[in-house]
């Protein structure tokens, strides 16, 4: 109960924390900015590219529309841990969270999930900004199922994938609760391979062996895949398969995530850095 507790309690230190200064509606819509801006650089790129050789396909701007809002979504989220840890030592609330023994990882988690909530509002807003916008700019029908069922099994495909996110997020703190100084290249660092590697804008097919057998099993490659098919008809596989690979995949994250953050939480506790503001 008592982490419960903890958890509601961190869900809403995020969710103030991203809306105290202004009320939701005005937050949320210029959070959606920057993912309609990504998700439009994406689908220009391509357009330009493939209207030059020739080969646009509509089909394959939606694959991309899909993987670009969604691997944003993730690295939007999945690093708000670590962004917790280091603007809580700046400003001496992780000190006072990490008196005890148990708090810091609820604490970390509901960071996260009130920011998956954000981000989730404002990802799928950034695909419905960018399908209309590209539809019209590229005039072109772009092929997306837009039903009650597309819609709940877009939303089932992002509650899974919390596990896989959330065990990013705790191993990125697992480095950032001995460091200060590049945590915040993180998200960059984050998003870049999560596009690579997560079969965002390509399939993972093309990388070189081994990398694209590695990235093949990654959950986060097959919670996209699953939103594709959830999203974009005639896409080939199984939504259920994926989204079971992704949950599996998910718990395996989390529970390494787990472990390497509390390692790490030990070590520094022994070496006393919990409060080091420079490294």
């Amino acid at each position: 109960m008592s982490y419960t507790r903890a958890l509601a309690a961190s869900i809403w230190a995020g969710w103030q924390r991203d809306f105290g200064w202004t009320n939701p509606a005005a937050g949320l819509s210029l959070k959606t900015i920057a993912p309609i801006a990504s998700v439009l650089t994406a689908s220009t790129v391509y357009w330009l590219g493939s209207s030059a050789a020739g080969g646009f396909d509509p089909g394959r701007l939606a694959f991309i529309l899909v993987g670009a809002s969604l691997y944003a979504h993730v690295a939007a989220y999945s690093w708000v841990p670590s962004l917790a840890i280091t603007e809580g030592k700046w400003s001496n609330v992780f000190t006072q969270v990490y008196i005890s023994p148990k708090s810091s990882p609820p604490y970390l988690a509901g960071r996260c999930l009130a920011s998956f909530a954000t981000s989730s509002i404002t990802s799928i807003g950034s695909l419905i900004g960018a399908y209309f916008i590209t539809a019209y700019l590229f005039k072109t029908s772009i092929p997306f199922a837009v039903t009650p069922v597309s819609a709940v099994l877009l939303l089932l495909a992002l509650v899974v994938n919390i596990l896989a996110s959330l065990g990013l997020g705790f191993l990125l703190s697992a480095y950032t609760i001995f460091a200060t100084k590049f945590e915040w290249a993180l998200p960059t660092y984050v998003s870049g391979m999560l596009m690579v590697f997560s079969g965002a804008l390509f399939p993972v097919t093309v990388l070189p062996w081994p990398l694209s057998s590695i990235a093949d099993v990654l959950p986060f490659t097959e919670f996209i895949r699953a939103s594709r098919i959830a999203l974009i008809p005639g896409t080939p596989g199984s939504y259920f398969y994926y989204l079971g690979l992704s949950f599996l995949g998910g718990l395996l994250f989390l529970g390494i995530g787990l472990a390497a953050y509390r390692l790490a939480e030990e070590r520094a506790r022994r070496l006393g850095v919990v409060d080091r503001k420079a490294v």
